[in-house]
């Protein structure tokens, strides 16, 4: 890394029902993208295991600090010696029935440096044969998380979280640089409000919005929207993907908020 910049890849993925095939599948994309140069990877929301069924995940409740997804995600990162963002597990909450969605950072040595329950969860319904309500099978987190990585302040969301400005505001009254948002935004949704919620994000908050996404038709009919994107701080687009299956590598550069916030000190101006 030189000065203030970071190179960050974005996997991007047909999640199945199969936890063995998805991992396998990941692990080969974070390997390409380390390879071409990430210093840090984000998986999609769900990565390991977009359900048949409501309830399959049970089946892979993880406990905190140990099990075979965590034990995986640890192992690829230190192997390939780049931090990974794990998109979200299903982990122990306390309650049998409803698992946080959780989503661990681990660092290039496979160390855990912090985690993210999701906060917001997607009680909707799309269309008439499209209803969604992850609170039936999800417990909700209460607490906002950052973590610094070589002097860039991150912080952590997932999918539904990046339809309330509230949380990113306070990443923002945290100095935070990088927002992070691995999802699996519906197809319907990600048509029109996908790109524009990150940009929007990213624009209120001075800062980049980094977010990986689910895509295609998965084992359950769900059908996602990919194109997995990078945002800038002046809402530009700085990279972002189609529908396939992959990952793009961008490298940001983290200096540019202070450039934008000097010139355009819109974050001095609020008033209450």
């Amino acid at each position: 890394m030189s000065g203030k910049t970071i190179n960050i890849g974005l996997i991007q993925m047909s999640s199945s029902s199969v936890v063995e095939d998805n991992l396998q599948r990941a692990e080969t994309l974070i390997r390409a993208s380390a390879n071409d140069g990430a210093e840090m990877v984000v998986l999609p929301e769900t990565f390991a295991l977009m359900e048949k069924y409501n309830g399959q995940k049970l089946s892979f409740v993880e406990k905190h600090g140990e099990g075979p997804i965590q034990d995986w995600m640890r192992r690829v990162a230190k192997e390939n010696k780049v931090a990974v963002v794990g998109g979200t597990i299903a982990i122990e909450s306390g309650i049998e029935e409803r698992p946080f969605a959780r989503c661990y950072v681990y660092d290039a040595q496979g160390k855990s440096m912090t985690h993210y329950d999701k906060i917001h969860m997607f009680d909707v319904a799309v269309k008439d044969d499209e209803v969604y309500s992850e609170s039936d099978n999800t417990l909700a987190g209460g607490e906002v998380e950052t973590f610094d990585m070589n002097g860039i302040n991150f912080g952590l969301s997932v999918c539904y979280d990046l339809r309330f400005p509230e949380l990113y505001r306070m990443y923002q009254e945290s100095a935070v640089d990088v927002i992070l948002a691995p999802s699996a935004f519906t197809l319907k949704t990600g048509e029109v409000h996908w790109q524009l919620l990150l940009q929007a994000r990213a624009v209120e908050n001075l800062c980049f919005v980094v977010a990986s996404n689910q895509t295609g038709e998965h084992d359950n009919k769900r059908k996602t929207y990919g194109h997995s994107m990078f945002v800038g701080p002046w809402g530009d687009v700085l990279g972002a993907m189609g529908s396939e299956e992959g990952y793009i590598n961008h490298n940001l550069n983290i200096e540019q908020i202070d450039t934008i916030k000097k010139r355009f000190p819109v974050h001095t101006h609020r008033r209450l």
